[in-house]
């Protein structure tokens, strides 16, 4: 049967010119909103499609409602020769027997709240384990009910058995109950004669299983562990999980073993130390996540049966994850979810592990180790278990409702997919919508479109439009808005799905100004260049100045270069953002205090920083004005700018002036004074040695005059060459010479 492909890119030029003939009254920059992987899908809200992990959507499997149980929940299931299907409920403890037909009736009524296990053996007598008074009932096929095996009847311990949580059965009959309180797992034989087969130091065995070599498989809480258990009882552990809990097991027809863990990972004790008992009813994590987090752990069994490597954790936060232990011992992880937690396994005849989850009942399907399908989702929320029947069709039990499903291979024949509501953050124009993926004969794909300004749908968003499709794109007819979402529906009138890889819409925002966050005018002396260039021509600077030079990761978001020190330059950086993410340029003008226009000073800058030689500025006080203009990215009558004013700054480029020398027997006096900058250091030198400190009379070198007086009671006798340099905040430096004689 022939199939059409859909590959669309090709007619991106065609979608951008329809987008600006539609209208150039918006920003000139088309922005292209596209959808395809499964991370985008799982965004969305499907009604019969399934998400492959490939990221495409196609139809999903056929689930049809066979029977309601009018029950909250449904825990097991199991079916006889004759094709009947038994459901174990809560809370009201009955057992349900359903007919090919989904004709159903109570089949046995037990005075508990809970079946939680049900298996039936070759003669279609069923055991059915029950909550909490923890017994195992045998049910006749004409559905005479007798109490089979009650743990507490020859329990010598002071706790009792108050759960029975698994039940199943080998080849010859015999029956397996793992308990609660005392973690024992029981062998019942045919005649209801049991013996305790293994102690496992847990407190509940919650799940069993038997392996291909007839040994029995056991999962438990709250050690999360994994134990097998031969017909002789011998005990060993085939995996130490860092869960708490291990809920599920399913043995594959390749002798792999799965294992369903759930609940948060727990810190392990030393000493061996046991966690609080379970609840009677465990709840699913519900953690607020979409993502499905897959990773791998291999962990090799050692000889003495436990894992060597029982301290390794897992990386998830919670949810639900499943392992596989391989027949040579290698445990990997198949599958993991922060948000949804493995209540249920099966595995389909083609090999695919299927696992039904909570909360949100999605039922998945694992075809290798970290790739999985969502088949389907239930709307009760919650899939507890699978059955497989002789017909090929898998029953799936949905607890929160207990109602049970029958599942085939062949598709539903209409899916529809919402996507998740897009947000372009400004009131847009919708150009066109396209698709690719592949339409066997028979099958149709439609996408619908809708728009609004809230953010999410509601009676004020337009109604849908549609159908579109053409996989090359259609117009949009949905209002200018900020926000729009697309809707696909699938169809067949066969046993093939229409397949949807990506849909992409393109759309223009209309043009919003820039914003200038912030404009930040560096020190005197501080220059913005490529962290390539050379060294700072200073290194012993004005506090101010070194620190702006010295923080290197000062996390100026506007600098687009690297602060570094050159006598009388200065630098602006602009830090502006525009929401339509257009590209920006930048004028710099600048006004002197008692002037009335601003003059400019550089503009068509791509940087959002520029430097320059203020020794050209006269001193005095300054502000510098940047406008931020989207022009690159706009034409010139849809041009939109911004602008921001700095706060006042000097322009000091002269250096401090050194008066009033004098010398009074063997002291010398001076005067520092500076027009506009505090004095911030003066030093002296003696016939041409080192600079040496020498500080104010009042203490502080902090104003724009101050005095000093140096004692050169230390010379000796003789002329001598006094030399005075004195520096400002600007760091402009001025200096002046004293020819003293001592006698």
């Amino acid at each position: 049967m022939p199939v059409k492909y859909y590959m669309g890119w090709g007619h991106v030029g065609l979608m951008m010119i329809g987008l600006l003939m539609i209208n150039t009254s918006q920003a000139s920059t088309p922005v292209i909103w596209e959808q395809s992987s499964q991370r985008d899908f799982l965004k969305g809200d499907p009604l019969h499609i399934s998400i492959a992990s490939q990221g495409y959507l196609t139809l999903s499997p056929s689930l049809v409602s066979l029977f309601e149980t009018n029950e909250p929940l449904v825990w097991c299931l199991a079916s006889d020769s004759k094709g009947h299907l038994y459901a174990g409920t809560g809370n009201d403890g009955k057992l349900y027997q359903i007919d090919a037909n989904g004709q159903g009736r109570i089949f046995f009524d037990v005075d508990e709240l809970e079946i939680h296990s049900v298996v039936i053996d070759a003669s279609d007598h069923i055991y059915v384990s029950t909550f909490p008074d923890g017994k195992v009932y045998k049910v006749t096929p004409e559905g005479q009910s007798s109490i089979f095996f009650d743990p507490n009847e020859n329990n010598t311990s002071d706790q009792p058995v108050r759960y029975i949580w698994s039940l199943t059965i080998d080849a010859s009959g015999n029956l397996y109950a793992g308990t609660g309180e005392q973690g024992r797992i029981y062998k019942i034989d045919k005649n209801g004669r049991a013996v305790i087969l293994a102690e496992t130091d847990e407190i509940h065995v919650v799940a069993l299983a038997m392996d291909l070599e007839g040994s029995l498989i056991a999962g438990t809480d709250p050690n999360g562990r994994v134990y097998r258990i031969t017909s002789a009882g011998t005990v060993s552990v085939l995996y130490d999980s860092p869960y708490q809990e291990v809920h599920t097991l399913l043995v594959d027809a390749d002798g792999s073993i799965y294992a369903g863990a759930l609940n948060e990972p727990r810190i392990r004790r030393q000493g061996g130390s046991q966690l609080p008992p379970r609840p009677a009813s465990p709840s699913p994590s519900n953690r607020p996540s979409n993502e499905l987090d897959v990773g791998v752990i291999e962990v090799t069994a050692s000889p003495n049966g436990r894992s060597s490597a029982t301290t390794v954790r897992s990386s998830g936060s919670g949810g639900g994850i499943v392992y596989r232990i391989r027949t040579d011992g290698v445990v990997e992880e198949w599958w993991r979810s922060r948000e949804d937690t493995g209540l249920a396994l099966a595995s389909r005849e083609d090999g695919v592990l299927l696992i039904g989850t909570g909360p949100s009942g999605k039922l998945y399907a694992v075809r290798e180790r970290g790739r999985s399908t969502i088949l389907a989702k239930i709307a009760e929320g919650q899939i507890t278990a699978f059955m497989h029947t002789s017909s090929g069709r898998i029953m799936v039990a949905a607890s929160n409702l207990g109602n049970i499903y029958s599942m085939s291979r062949q598709p539903v024949r209409e899916g529809t997919f919402e996507s998740e509501v897009k947000d372009t953050q400004s009131t847009s124009l919708w150009g066109r919508i396209r698709w690719d993926g592949t339409q066997p004969d028979g099958t149709t794909v439609q996408l619908y479109v809708r728009s609004g300004n809230t953010d999410s749908p509601d009676k004020t968003w337009s109604n849908w439009t549609g159908p579109y499709t053409d996989p090359d794109g259609e117009s949009i007819s949905c209002p200018a808005t900020r926000y729009i979402q697309w809707k696909a529906v699938l169809n067949t009138r066969n046993d093939l799905s229409p397949r949807v890889s990506s849909v992409s819409i393109a759309y223009l925002t209309r043009n919003v100004a820039p914003m200038v966050n912030s404009l930040t005018v560096y020190e005197p002396g501080v220059y913005l260049r490529d962290s390539s260039n050379g060294t700072n021509e200073q290194n012993d600077l004005p506090p101010k100045i070194a620190g702006q030079i010295g923080n290197r990761a000062n996390n100026r978001q506007g600098s687009s270069g690297t602060p570094a020190y050159k006598k009388g330059f200065r630098a602006v950086a602009i830090n502006a953002t525009d929401s339509n993410e257009d590209m920006l340029s930048y004028a710099i003008y600048f006004l002197g205090e008692g002037e009335t226009q601003w003059k400019l000073l550089k503009d068509d800058l791509h940087n959002p920083s520029y430097s320059w030689d203020s020794e050209t500025f006269p001193d005095g006080m300054y502000a510098v004005k940047v406008t931020v203009s989207d022009a690159p990215s706009n034409p010139p009558d849809q041009t939109l700018r911004s602008e921001m004013i700095s706060e006042p700054f000097l322009v000091d480029n002269t250096a401090p002036r050194i008066a009033d020398i004098k010398m009074n027997r063997l002291t010398l006096s001076f005067t520092v004074q500076d027009v506009a900058s505090p004095v911030f250091k003066v030093e002296y030198a003696i016939d041409g040695g080192d600079w040496r400190v020498v500080y104010p009379t009042d203490g502080v070198a902090d104003s724009t005059e101050e005095m000093f007086n140096l004692a050169l009671t230390h010379l000796n006798a003789g002329e001598h060459t006094v030399a005075i340099r004195a520096r400002d905040t600007s760091n402009n430096i001025g200096t002046g010479k004293q020819v003293v004689m001592v006698q």
